[in-house]
């Protein structure tokens, strides 16, 4: 049996697709260090979640975090909670929530594509999404966004089920899972998968001047199983915070972002379709095709044209939707890539029956895609101490395997070309996420510092934590037990003599938020200090150099280390 027949003829492909989103998100799970910011307070939050055993509302140490609902947090607590323990903090514990979101977002393309065309169509959707840059790398974060990507192909499926069922009580069926998976994702990240949706069965009542279709989703479980899931928890966290979960999450998370360029990540539209042929590689090779072959469908009324308004009628407004959005990042239509693959797929499965132009346009982005993934792997290796040889050996694959895939679609291999671009992928993953990344010691400060609190706790073990440096992947490292202060306050103390030197503390200072003046009040503490301790690194958040001074007071040792006589 050929290795086509084996992995894509067969009904193990879903294993097949699986595995390669398993392998891709996994590729940097156990060895890059907890990122700021979000995944940081994600995690933190999680494990007071399991360390507190409140299970309603989200606290980041003393402060609450409104921001996102809580079923990021609850999946992250139950895998922390049967692994390693919160005491641990070990970050991939915390990771495995996405890693799954990945695999199901992976699947869901695969169910969509077999669904509205053939079983081939779905396998090339599904194996080219598991290896695209970003949702595989948001699937070894500990993010919501991997599983929002799930719980949204899902729910696209339900649509398309809904849509094409042949019977009512399938119907019905798929319009009640159809709930059950908008409500999830809406207990994921809120408002994000039920705005495209509701957009999508606008759009495709519109399309096909039809309405009655929807009474299906008046069919009382549904509504009453969405119910369950979000508003017991909805209804808790208003109670426990004083009614100011909603306002906080809505009015001050959400209405920023959707008013202006909140935090300094304003872009204009467009921004998300310039970055597509880098964070869709290597899938990006086919989506030409697949949208002249949409186009094509569409108007010439072919058996494939009611599949492209359904996938148009998803894919169009979600798409313009994070376009008009005046907060641009990355990750935003990562909800949509399901649905995108099913293009590319189709563009895989009919590639050589579109026009040379489509083959062209999808070869040129495949190497711009390479190019540019490329020359982030390098400039981490330059810029931040990475490891240069698997930058430069990712390269080499990368390169060989977008070689090899051209070759076989030209020679009508497809199998071999998905092989080829599946090897592409996974060389940026496990190569770069992997590899690279982690190498770039620099980027993550926060883990020497902690490794060098833990040594000066030897001395001082009942010693105050006290930090002006407040990364939260600080806090997370340092089990939420650090006092986050300001560095003028700080400042202010010393200049004025009223801190107690004698007394157990451990003083973190972010020296490159102080300015020079600033920093010479520390002289007095240096001075005092029973041990003291330099870190230097780049804070990636802010764009800068970053150097952390670490002083330890009352340890009982009158000897004190000179600056930046330990590492």
């Amino acid at each position: 049996m050929s290795l086509q027949d084996r992995l894509i003829n067969t009904e193990r492909a879903s294993l097949f697709i699986a595995l390669l989103a398993l392998l891709a998100s996994l590729a940097s799970v156990f060895t890059l260090p907890v990122l700021d910011r979000d995944e940081a307070r994600f995690a933190q939050a999680s494990a007071q979640m399991v360390e507190t055993g409140d299970i309603i509302d989200i606290r980041f140490q003393d402060q609450p975090r409104h921001k996102k609902p809580i079923g990021i947090y609850w999946l992250q607590s139950l895998t922390v909670a049967a692994t390693t323990g919160p005491e641990a903090r070990e970050i991939w514990a915390y990771r495995l929530p996405s890693v799954l979101g990945a695999m199901l977002a992976a699947l869901s393309a695969f169910w969509i594509g077999r669904r509205l065309y053939d079983h081939r169509t779905g396998v090339f959707a599904g194996a080219l999404v598991s290896v695209t840059l970003l949702l595989a790398s948001e699937g070894g974060i500990a993010k919501t966004d991997a599983m929002l990507c799930a719980m949204t192909g899902l729910s696209v499926l339900s649509l398309i089920e809904v849509w094409l069922a042949e019977t009512a009580a399938k119907r019905r069926k798929w319009a009640v899972l159809m709930w059950v998976f908008v409500a999830l994702a809406a207990l994921i990240k809120g408002p994000v998968t039920p705005l495209m949706m509701g957009l999508a069965v606008l759009a495709l009542c519109a399309i096909e001047r039809r309405v009655i279709w929807l009474k299906v989703f008046f069919y009382w479980p549904g509504p009453v199983l969405a119910a369950l899931i979000i508003l017991p928890w909805l209804v808790g966290v208003q109670m426990v915070s004083g009614g100011s979960f909603l306002s906080e999450a809505l009015g001050g998370d959400m209405a920023p972002k959707v008013t202006s360029g909140h935090e300094g990540h304003g872009a204009p539209p467009g921004s998300h379709l310039l970055l597509l042929p880098i964070l869709f590689l290597p899938a990006i090779v086919s989506l030409p095709a697949g949208l002249a072959s949409l186009i094509r469908d569409w108007r010439e009324q072919t058996p494939g044209a009611q599949a492209s308004r359904l996938l148009v009628a998803f894919i169009a407004p979600a798409w313009l939707v994070v376009e008009l959005l005046p907060t641009k990042l990355p990750h935003y239509p990562l909800p949509i890539y399901p649905a995108l693959a099913v293009v590319a797929g189709l563009g895989f499965v009919r590639w050589g029956r579109v026009e040379r132009r489509w083959r062209l346009l999808g070869l040129g982005l495949l190497a711009l895609g390479v190019i540019a993934a490329a020359a982030v792997l390098i400039a981490l290796g330059w810029r931040f101490n990475g490891a240069l040889w698997a930058a430069y050996l990712a390269t080499g694959l990368m390169a060989l395997g977008g070689l090899a895939a051209t070759f076989a679609l030209y020679m009508r291999r497809y199998d071999l070309a998905l092989i080829a671009l599946v090897v592409l992928g996974l060389s940026w993953h496990g190569l770069g996420r992997g590899v690279v990344a982690p190498s770039a010691a620099i980027l993550f400060p926060s883990n020497p510092a902690a490794v060098e609190i833990a040594d000066l706790r030897t001395q001082a073990p009942d010693a105050r934590l006290i930090s002006t440096y407040t990364e939260p992947s600080f806090v997370f490292l340092t089990r939420g037990e650090v006092e986050l202060r300001d560095a003028d306050a700080i400042a202010a103390q010393l200049a004025a003599g009223d801190l107690d030197f004698s007394a157990p503390r451990l003083y973190v200072f972010d020296l490159s938020r102080w300015s020079d003046h600033a920093a010479q009040t520390l002289r007095p503490l240096v001075q005092r200090a029973c041990a003291v301790r330099l870190v230097d690194g780049f804070n990636y958040s802010r764009g800068d150099d970053t150097i952390l001074l670490i002083a330890a007071t009352g340890c009982g040792s009158t000897t004190a280390e000179t600056p930046g006589s330990t590492p």
